[in-house]
């Protein structure tokens, strides 16, 4: 039976508080007050809100990072005066390959790895302030709102439901019980980050043309370090590639003096759902018990942590990020440079160049299909499509290793377009069938670690340093059907690849436990709302739904 809903209407609804949508809102704002200064008789006036599922502004959002300001000089020219919460800027630089015991250090940086002038930013506190900006502007902001689905009627999306407060673990109402809403607009831009469940719906409900390779994701695992003084100069990113990971396996390490005390130490990790043994956290821990970065970090204290997926596929392998009553921005959209390692800027440009074109829309009074194609035209002649299109094979040719991946990225840098992973000078035993069976669960157990709880940690104790929270007494948002879970996790994938979700996961949600019988625990309360699982998950059987409002992380340095 069809629940009645209370619904609220809007003209625009933006769905996820990060730098995309944040920065679409606050650029529509400043169009419309614009544009009715100068024409006082032929005013626009438009309902706008914005709705993000953490707890507070910021609190899921996660980065390295390191700031090409180039967009947010667009959309605010005066950020400094705004006391926008920027860092120390890059002031030295170097990029390292590790062996177990040895880093080697490469003799010149190429121009997109450069960094030197840009500004380090914590993400969440950087969301946070762009929320605040928002909130001036005269956006309606609600935290602790979680979209569950789209709304779409007679082919068009006309907004988002959003999810029941009140229900306890078996779905049924608690005495505080409160049913979603639908949130309805004429245009609803999707902005949730790396494999939101939104746009996964979005690609369900409609005919999306997809890119010319799939889409390819990692994991980026995060510490935020105190460490003694003298050890890193403020200013100063290290970046890493080799040790821990096998030669097969894309990914690296970084190290970011905020100030001479504060550092952002992390590690990348590709998610291969042929491969999914890897275990991002550990790969971290691993990291930092190098010498060079352990002579960094010896005798200083873990103050935060965390995790998320990174959309990495870049140009090639952007789906559609329009359609009716649509828009997509930032990561939902692939808008991510893998090769700079940047991709905040190019969020923020295409949350800009959705604004301008819903703008136009609400100008127009149009809202079609036809209208909102205006965003692909406004992105195809940008710079960030430009930036996007000079990077497009990077990421796809260490798919072949990582010795290849680097011939492909200096071929690509000497020669433009020229790409050794569509075909040009390809490994001999670049074979899907060979990769796979090499990749294969050897069934031997994983080598046991022990952290120290100095230098390394267990998940348990990063997951503490997070700030996760979640109402215990509610349905478990990490759905397994009851009999995938008894065929192919307990029997199938136990045998195949020897259950690494207990691996992968880098917060310990999924558990094995041996007696009385065999059987998976999923420890639903220590979500980081990563969405690793459903990555990296061989079978795909893993179903990551938004659990209340309010839920996940509490990053504030991260």
């Amino acid at each position: 039976m069809h629940q009645k809903r209370e619904s609220l209407a809007f003209d625009v609804v933006f769905a996820g508080g990060g730098p995309a949508n944040l920065a679409a809102a606050i650029h529509l704002k400043n169009l419309i007050g614009d544009h009715n200064n100068r024409n006082g008789s032929n005013r626009v006036e438009a309902e706008i809100a914005l709705i993000d599922k953490g707890r507070h502004a910021g609190a899921h959002l996660l980065s390295g990072a390191v700031l090409d300001t180039r967009a947010l000089e667009e959309l605010m020219p005066d950020y400094r005066e705004r006391n926008c919460p920027l860092e120390t800027s890059v002031t030295a630089e170097g990029v390292f390959f590790l062996t177990e015991k040895k880093k080697f250090a490469f003799p010149f940086l190429p121009e997109p790895f450069r960094n030197k002038g840009y500004p380090f930013v914590s993400l969440s506190r950087f969301g946070a302030w762009l929320a605040g900006e928002a909130e001036k502007a005269g956006v309606q902001l609600f935290d602790n709102t979680a979209a569950t689905a789209p709304l779409v009627e007679e082919g068009t999306v006309c907004g988002v439901l959003t999810g029941d407060l009140g229900l306890d673990r078996q779905g049924n109402q608690k005495p505080d019980y409160l049913a979603g809403i639908e949130l309805r607009a004429k245009i609803t831009v999707f902005g949730e980050g790396a494999a939101g469940n939104l746009t996964d719906e979005l690609q369900r409900a409609f005919p999306v043309q997809t890119g010319s390779s799939a889409q390819l994701y990692e994991t980026g695992v995060k510490e935020v370090w105190r460490i003694p003084a003298g050890r890193m100069e403020a200013g100063d990113a290290r970046h890493t590639f080799g040790y821990p990971l096998p030669s097969e396996t894309y990914g690296g390490g970084w190290l970011y003096a905020f100030t001479n005390t504060d550092l952002s130490v992390g590690f990348v990790t590709a998610i291969d759902r042929t491969a999914p043994m890897s275990d991002p956290h550990l790969n971290l821990q691993l990291f930092k018990q190098h010498p060079f970065v352990a002579s960094i970090l010896e005798g200083g204290t873990l103050v935060e942590y965390g995790a998320k997926a990174i959309t990495s596929g870049g140009l090639n392998a952007m789906a559609r990020i329009f359609g009716p009553g649509f828009l997509v921005t930032g990561e939902s959209a692939g808008m991510l440079n893998m090769q700079r390692l940047k991709g905040i800027h190019l969020a923020m440009k295409s949350g800009m160049l959705a604004a301008e074109t819903i703008f136009e829309a609400l100008l127009r009074n149009d809202f079609s299909a036809a209208m909102l194609q205006g965003y692909e035209t406004r992105f195809r002649n940008s710079w960030a499509y430009e930036e996007l299109l000079a990077a497009r094979n990077f990421r796809q040719a260490f798919d072949n290793g990582l010795y290849y991946g680097l011939l492909q990225s200096g071929m690509e840098l000497k020669f433009p377009g020229v790409s050794l992973a569509s075909g040009f000078l390809r490994k001999k035993e670049g074979s899907g069938e060979l990769r796979q069976e090499k990749k294969r669960f050897s069934g031997a157990p994983p080598k046991p670690f022990h952290p120290d709880g100095k230098l390394t940690f267990g998940k348990e104790e990063c997951l503490y340093r997070s700030g996760t929270m979640h109402e215990e007494n509610q349905p478990c948002h990490l759905r397994i059907n009851p009999s995938d879970m008894a065929e192919i996790c307990l029997e199938r994938c136990r045998e195949e690849y020897g259950n690494p979700c207990s691996r992968f996961c880098p917060a310990k949600v999924y558990e094995f436990t041996e007696t009385p019988e065999p059987a998976l625990k999923i420890n639903a309360s220590n979500c980081l709302h990563c969405k690793t699982c459903t990555l990296a998950d061989p079978y795909g059987i893993i179903s990551w739904t938004p659990p209340e409002g309010g839920g996940g992380p509490g990053y504030k340095l991260s």
